[in-house]
């Protein structure tokens, strides 16, 4: 299968900025006697226990971010350990976030040390270019909170993540438009965001190792090697992500889709056809903004006959799941059920809408890893709608209802 796609890249300008070290930076702002020394936050009277963070003087006795707190002592046997302050640690990043702010409104923070930039088109608003309102940032920050941050500027999120990754500390790194791949393909693909060992031993095994390896592939070669699933990441391999900055209030409280009939209907089979098609708009939209739902709706509107003026009443319908989700064929059987349940038989139906709400991010990047293969499965179905249209591949759910 050697077919190929095109993969067009939107030309914009999204900014990474990753604290340098961050926990150890701050105890050392906190305690300014731990300048230039090896830092490491954890407890401080125990061996047990992991090393939560270290700063770099640390790092360069071999030190690492998750190792067991009796190792690091033995690999830096000076090293000064602190119990930690997250309070203090939130509160940088909530003034971090001020500063951002005052960049650009399109900032996504993506946990509590690191963030998207959306500062397409603020040249014009700045009067500079925008390596250099990116250099500003990452001195005011400094300047202002005593932390050092590291930058990548890209087109995307994704290179922008790998590029503010390279030249630590306190660095700048800027890939152009259209040098993305080129840019990606020497890179090791444990440098690859959503990379965790098993996806990497997975793709190990077929001889990748770099980013570029992984990316020469054809389409139809990384379906018939990896399956649909692995769409997302080729993509991004060959950098590749049109995904949108989202800021917190950009966030959905809840989504929903309904759709209304020219002729009123009672064939059920009709009216479960309609509202698969409507639940599947709703959850491509749910996982489009990596979040995940825990109540379904629906709303029934009927058209009441008689002589006269037709008229019409309103109904809706709820269910907690217990469960946050976000396929189809997690959610639907029990939108199907909440419809049976409660519609009316025989009864006109002109209306039938569907909405989730309870929603909260879902941060799962890895592909062949611990996500269910569920999530995975619509993940690459809407990918493949993206690709070759909306009816490109359908699904199928059994269930018998009572």
């Amino acid at each position: 299968m050697k077919f190929d796609i095109p993969l067009n890249q939107k030309k914009r300008q999204i900014l990474h900025v990753d604290a340098d070290a961050f926990f150890a930076s701050v105890e050392q702002i906190l305690d300014p006697s731990l300048k230039g020394k090896a830092v490491l936050v954890g407890a401080p009277n125990s061996n047990k226990g992991i090393v939560s963070a270290c700063s770099y003087e640390a790092k360069e006795w071999g030190v690492k971010t998750g190792m067991p707190l009796y190792l690091a002592r033995r690999k830096c046997p000076h090293a000064v350990v602190a119990r930690g302050h997250f309070e203090a640690y939130r509160d940088f990043s909530s003034r971090m976030y001020r500063i951002f702010m005052k960049c650009t409104p399109h900032t996504e923070m993506a946990s509590i040390d690191e963030a998207y930039l959306d500062i397409s088109g603020f040249d014009k608003a700045y009067k500079k270019p925008p390596n250099e309102i990116a250099r500003s940032l990452l001195m005011e920050i400094y300047r202002e909170l005593g932390l050092s941050v590291s930058c990548g500027l890209a087109s995307n999120k994704t290179v922008a993540k790998v590029a503010s990754s390279l030249n630590k500390p306190h660095k700048l790194t800027v890939v152009p438009f259209g040098k993305e791949r080129d840019f990606l393909k020497g890179l090791e693909l444990r440098d690859m965001p959503g990379i965790g060992p098993r996806t990497f031993a997975v793709l190990e095994r077929f001889g990748f190792r770099k980013i570029g390896d992984f990316a020469d592939l054809k389409v139809g070669e990384v379906v018939e090697k990896l399956g649909i699933g692995a769409i997302p990441l080729w993509k991004k391999c060959r950098g590749f992500d049109n995904s949108n900055v989202i800021d917190i209030g950009g966030l959905p409280k809840s989504i929903s889709k309904e759709n209304t009939f020219y002729n009123s209907i009672t064939d059920i089979c009709k009216c479960t056809d309609a509202l698969k098609t409507l639940s599947g708009r709703v959850f491509k939209k749910l996982r489009s903004h990596d979040m995940r739902a825990r109540i379904i709706s629906i709303r029934i509107r009927y058209k009441n006959e008689g002589v006269g003026r037709a008229s019409f009443e309103d109904h809706g319908f709820q269910k907690n799941l217990g469960f946050f989700g976000a396929n189809d064929s997690e959610l639907f059987p029990h939108v199907k059920d909440l419809f049976m349940q409660n519609v009316a038989p025989n009864k006109p139906i002109r209306l039938l809408g569907i909405g989730v709400s309870g929603l909260r991010r879902d941060y799962n990047l890895n592909l062949f890893g611990d996500s269910k293969s569920e999530d995975k499965l619509f993940t690459a179905i809407d990918t493949m709608k993206e690709l070759y249209g909306e009816k490109s591949l359908s699904y199928g759910v059994e269930k018998t209802l009572e």
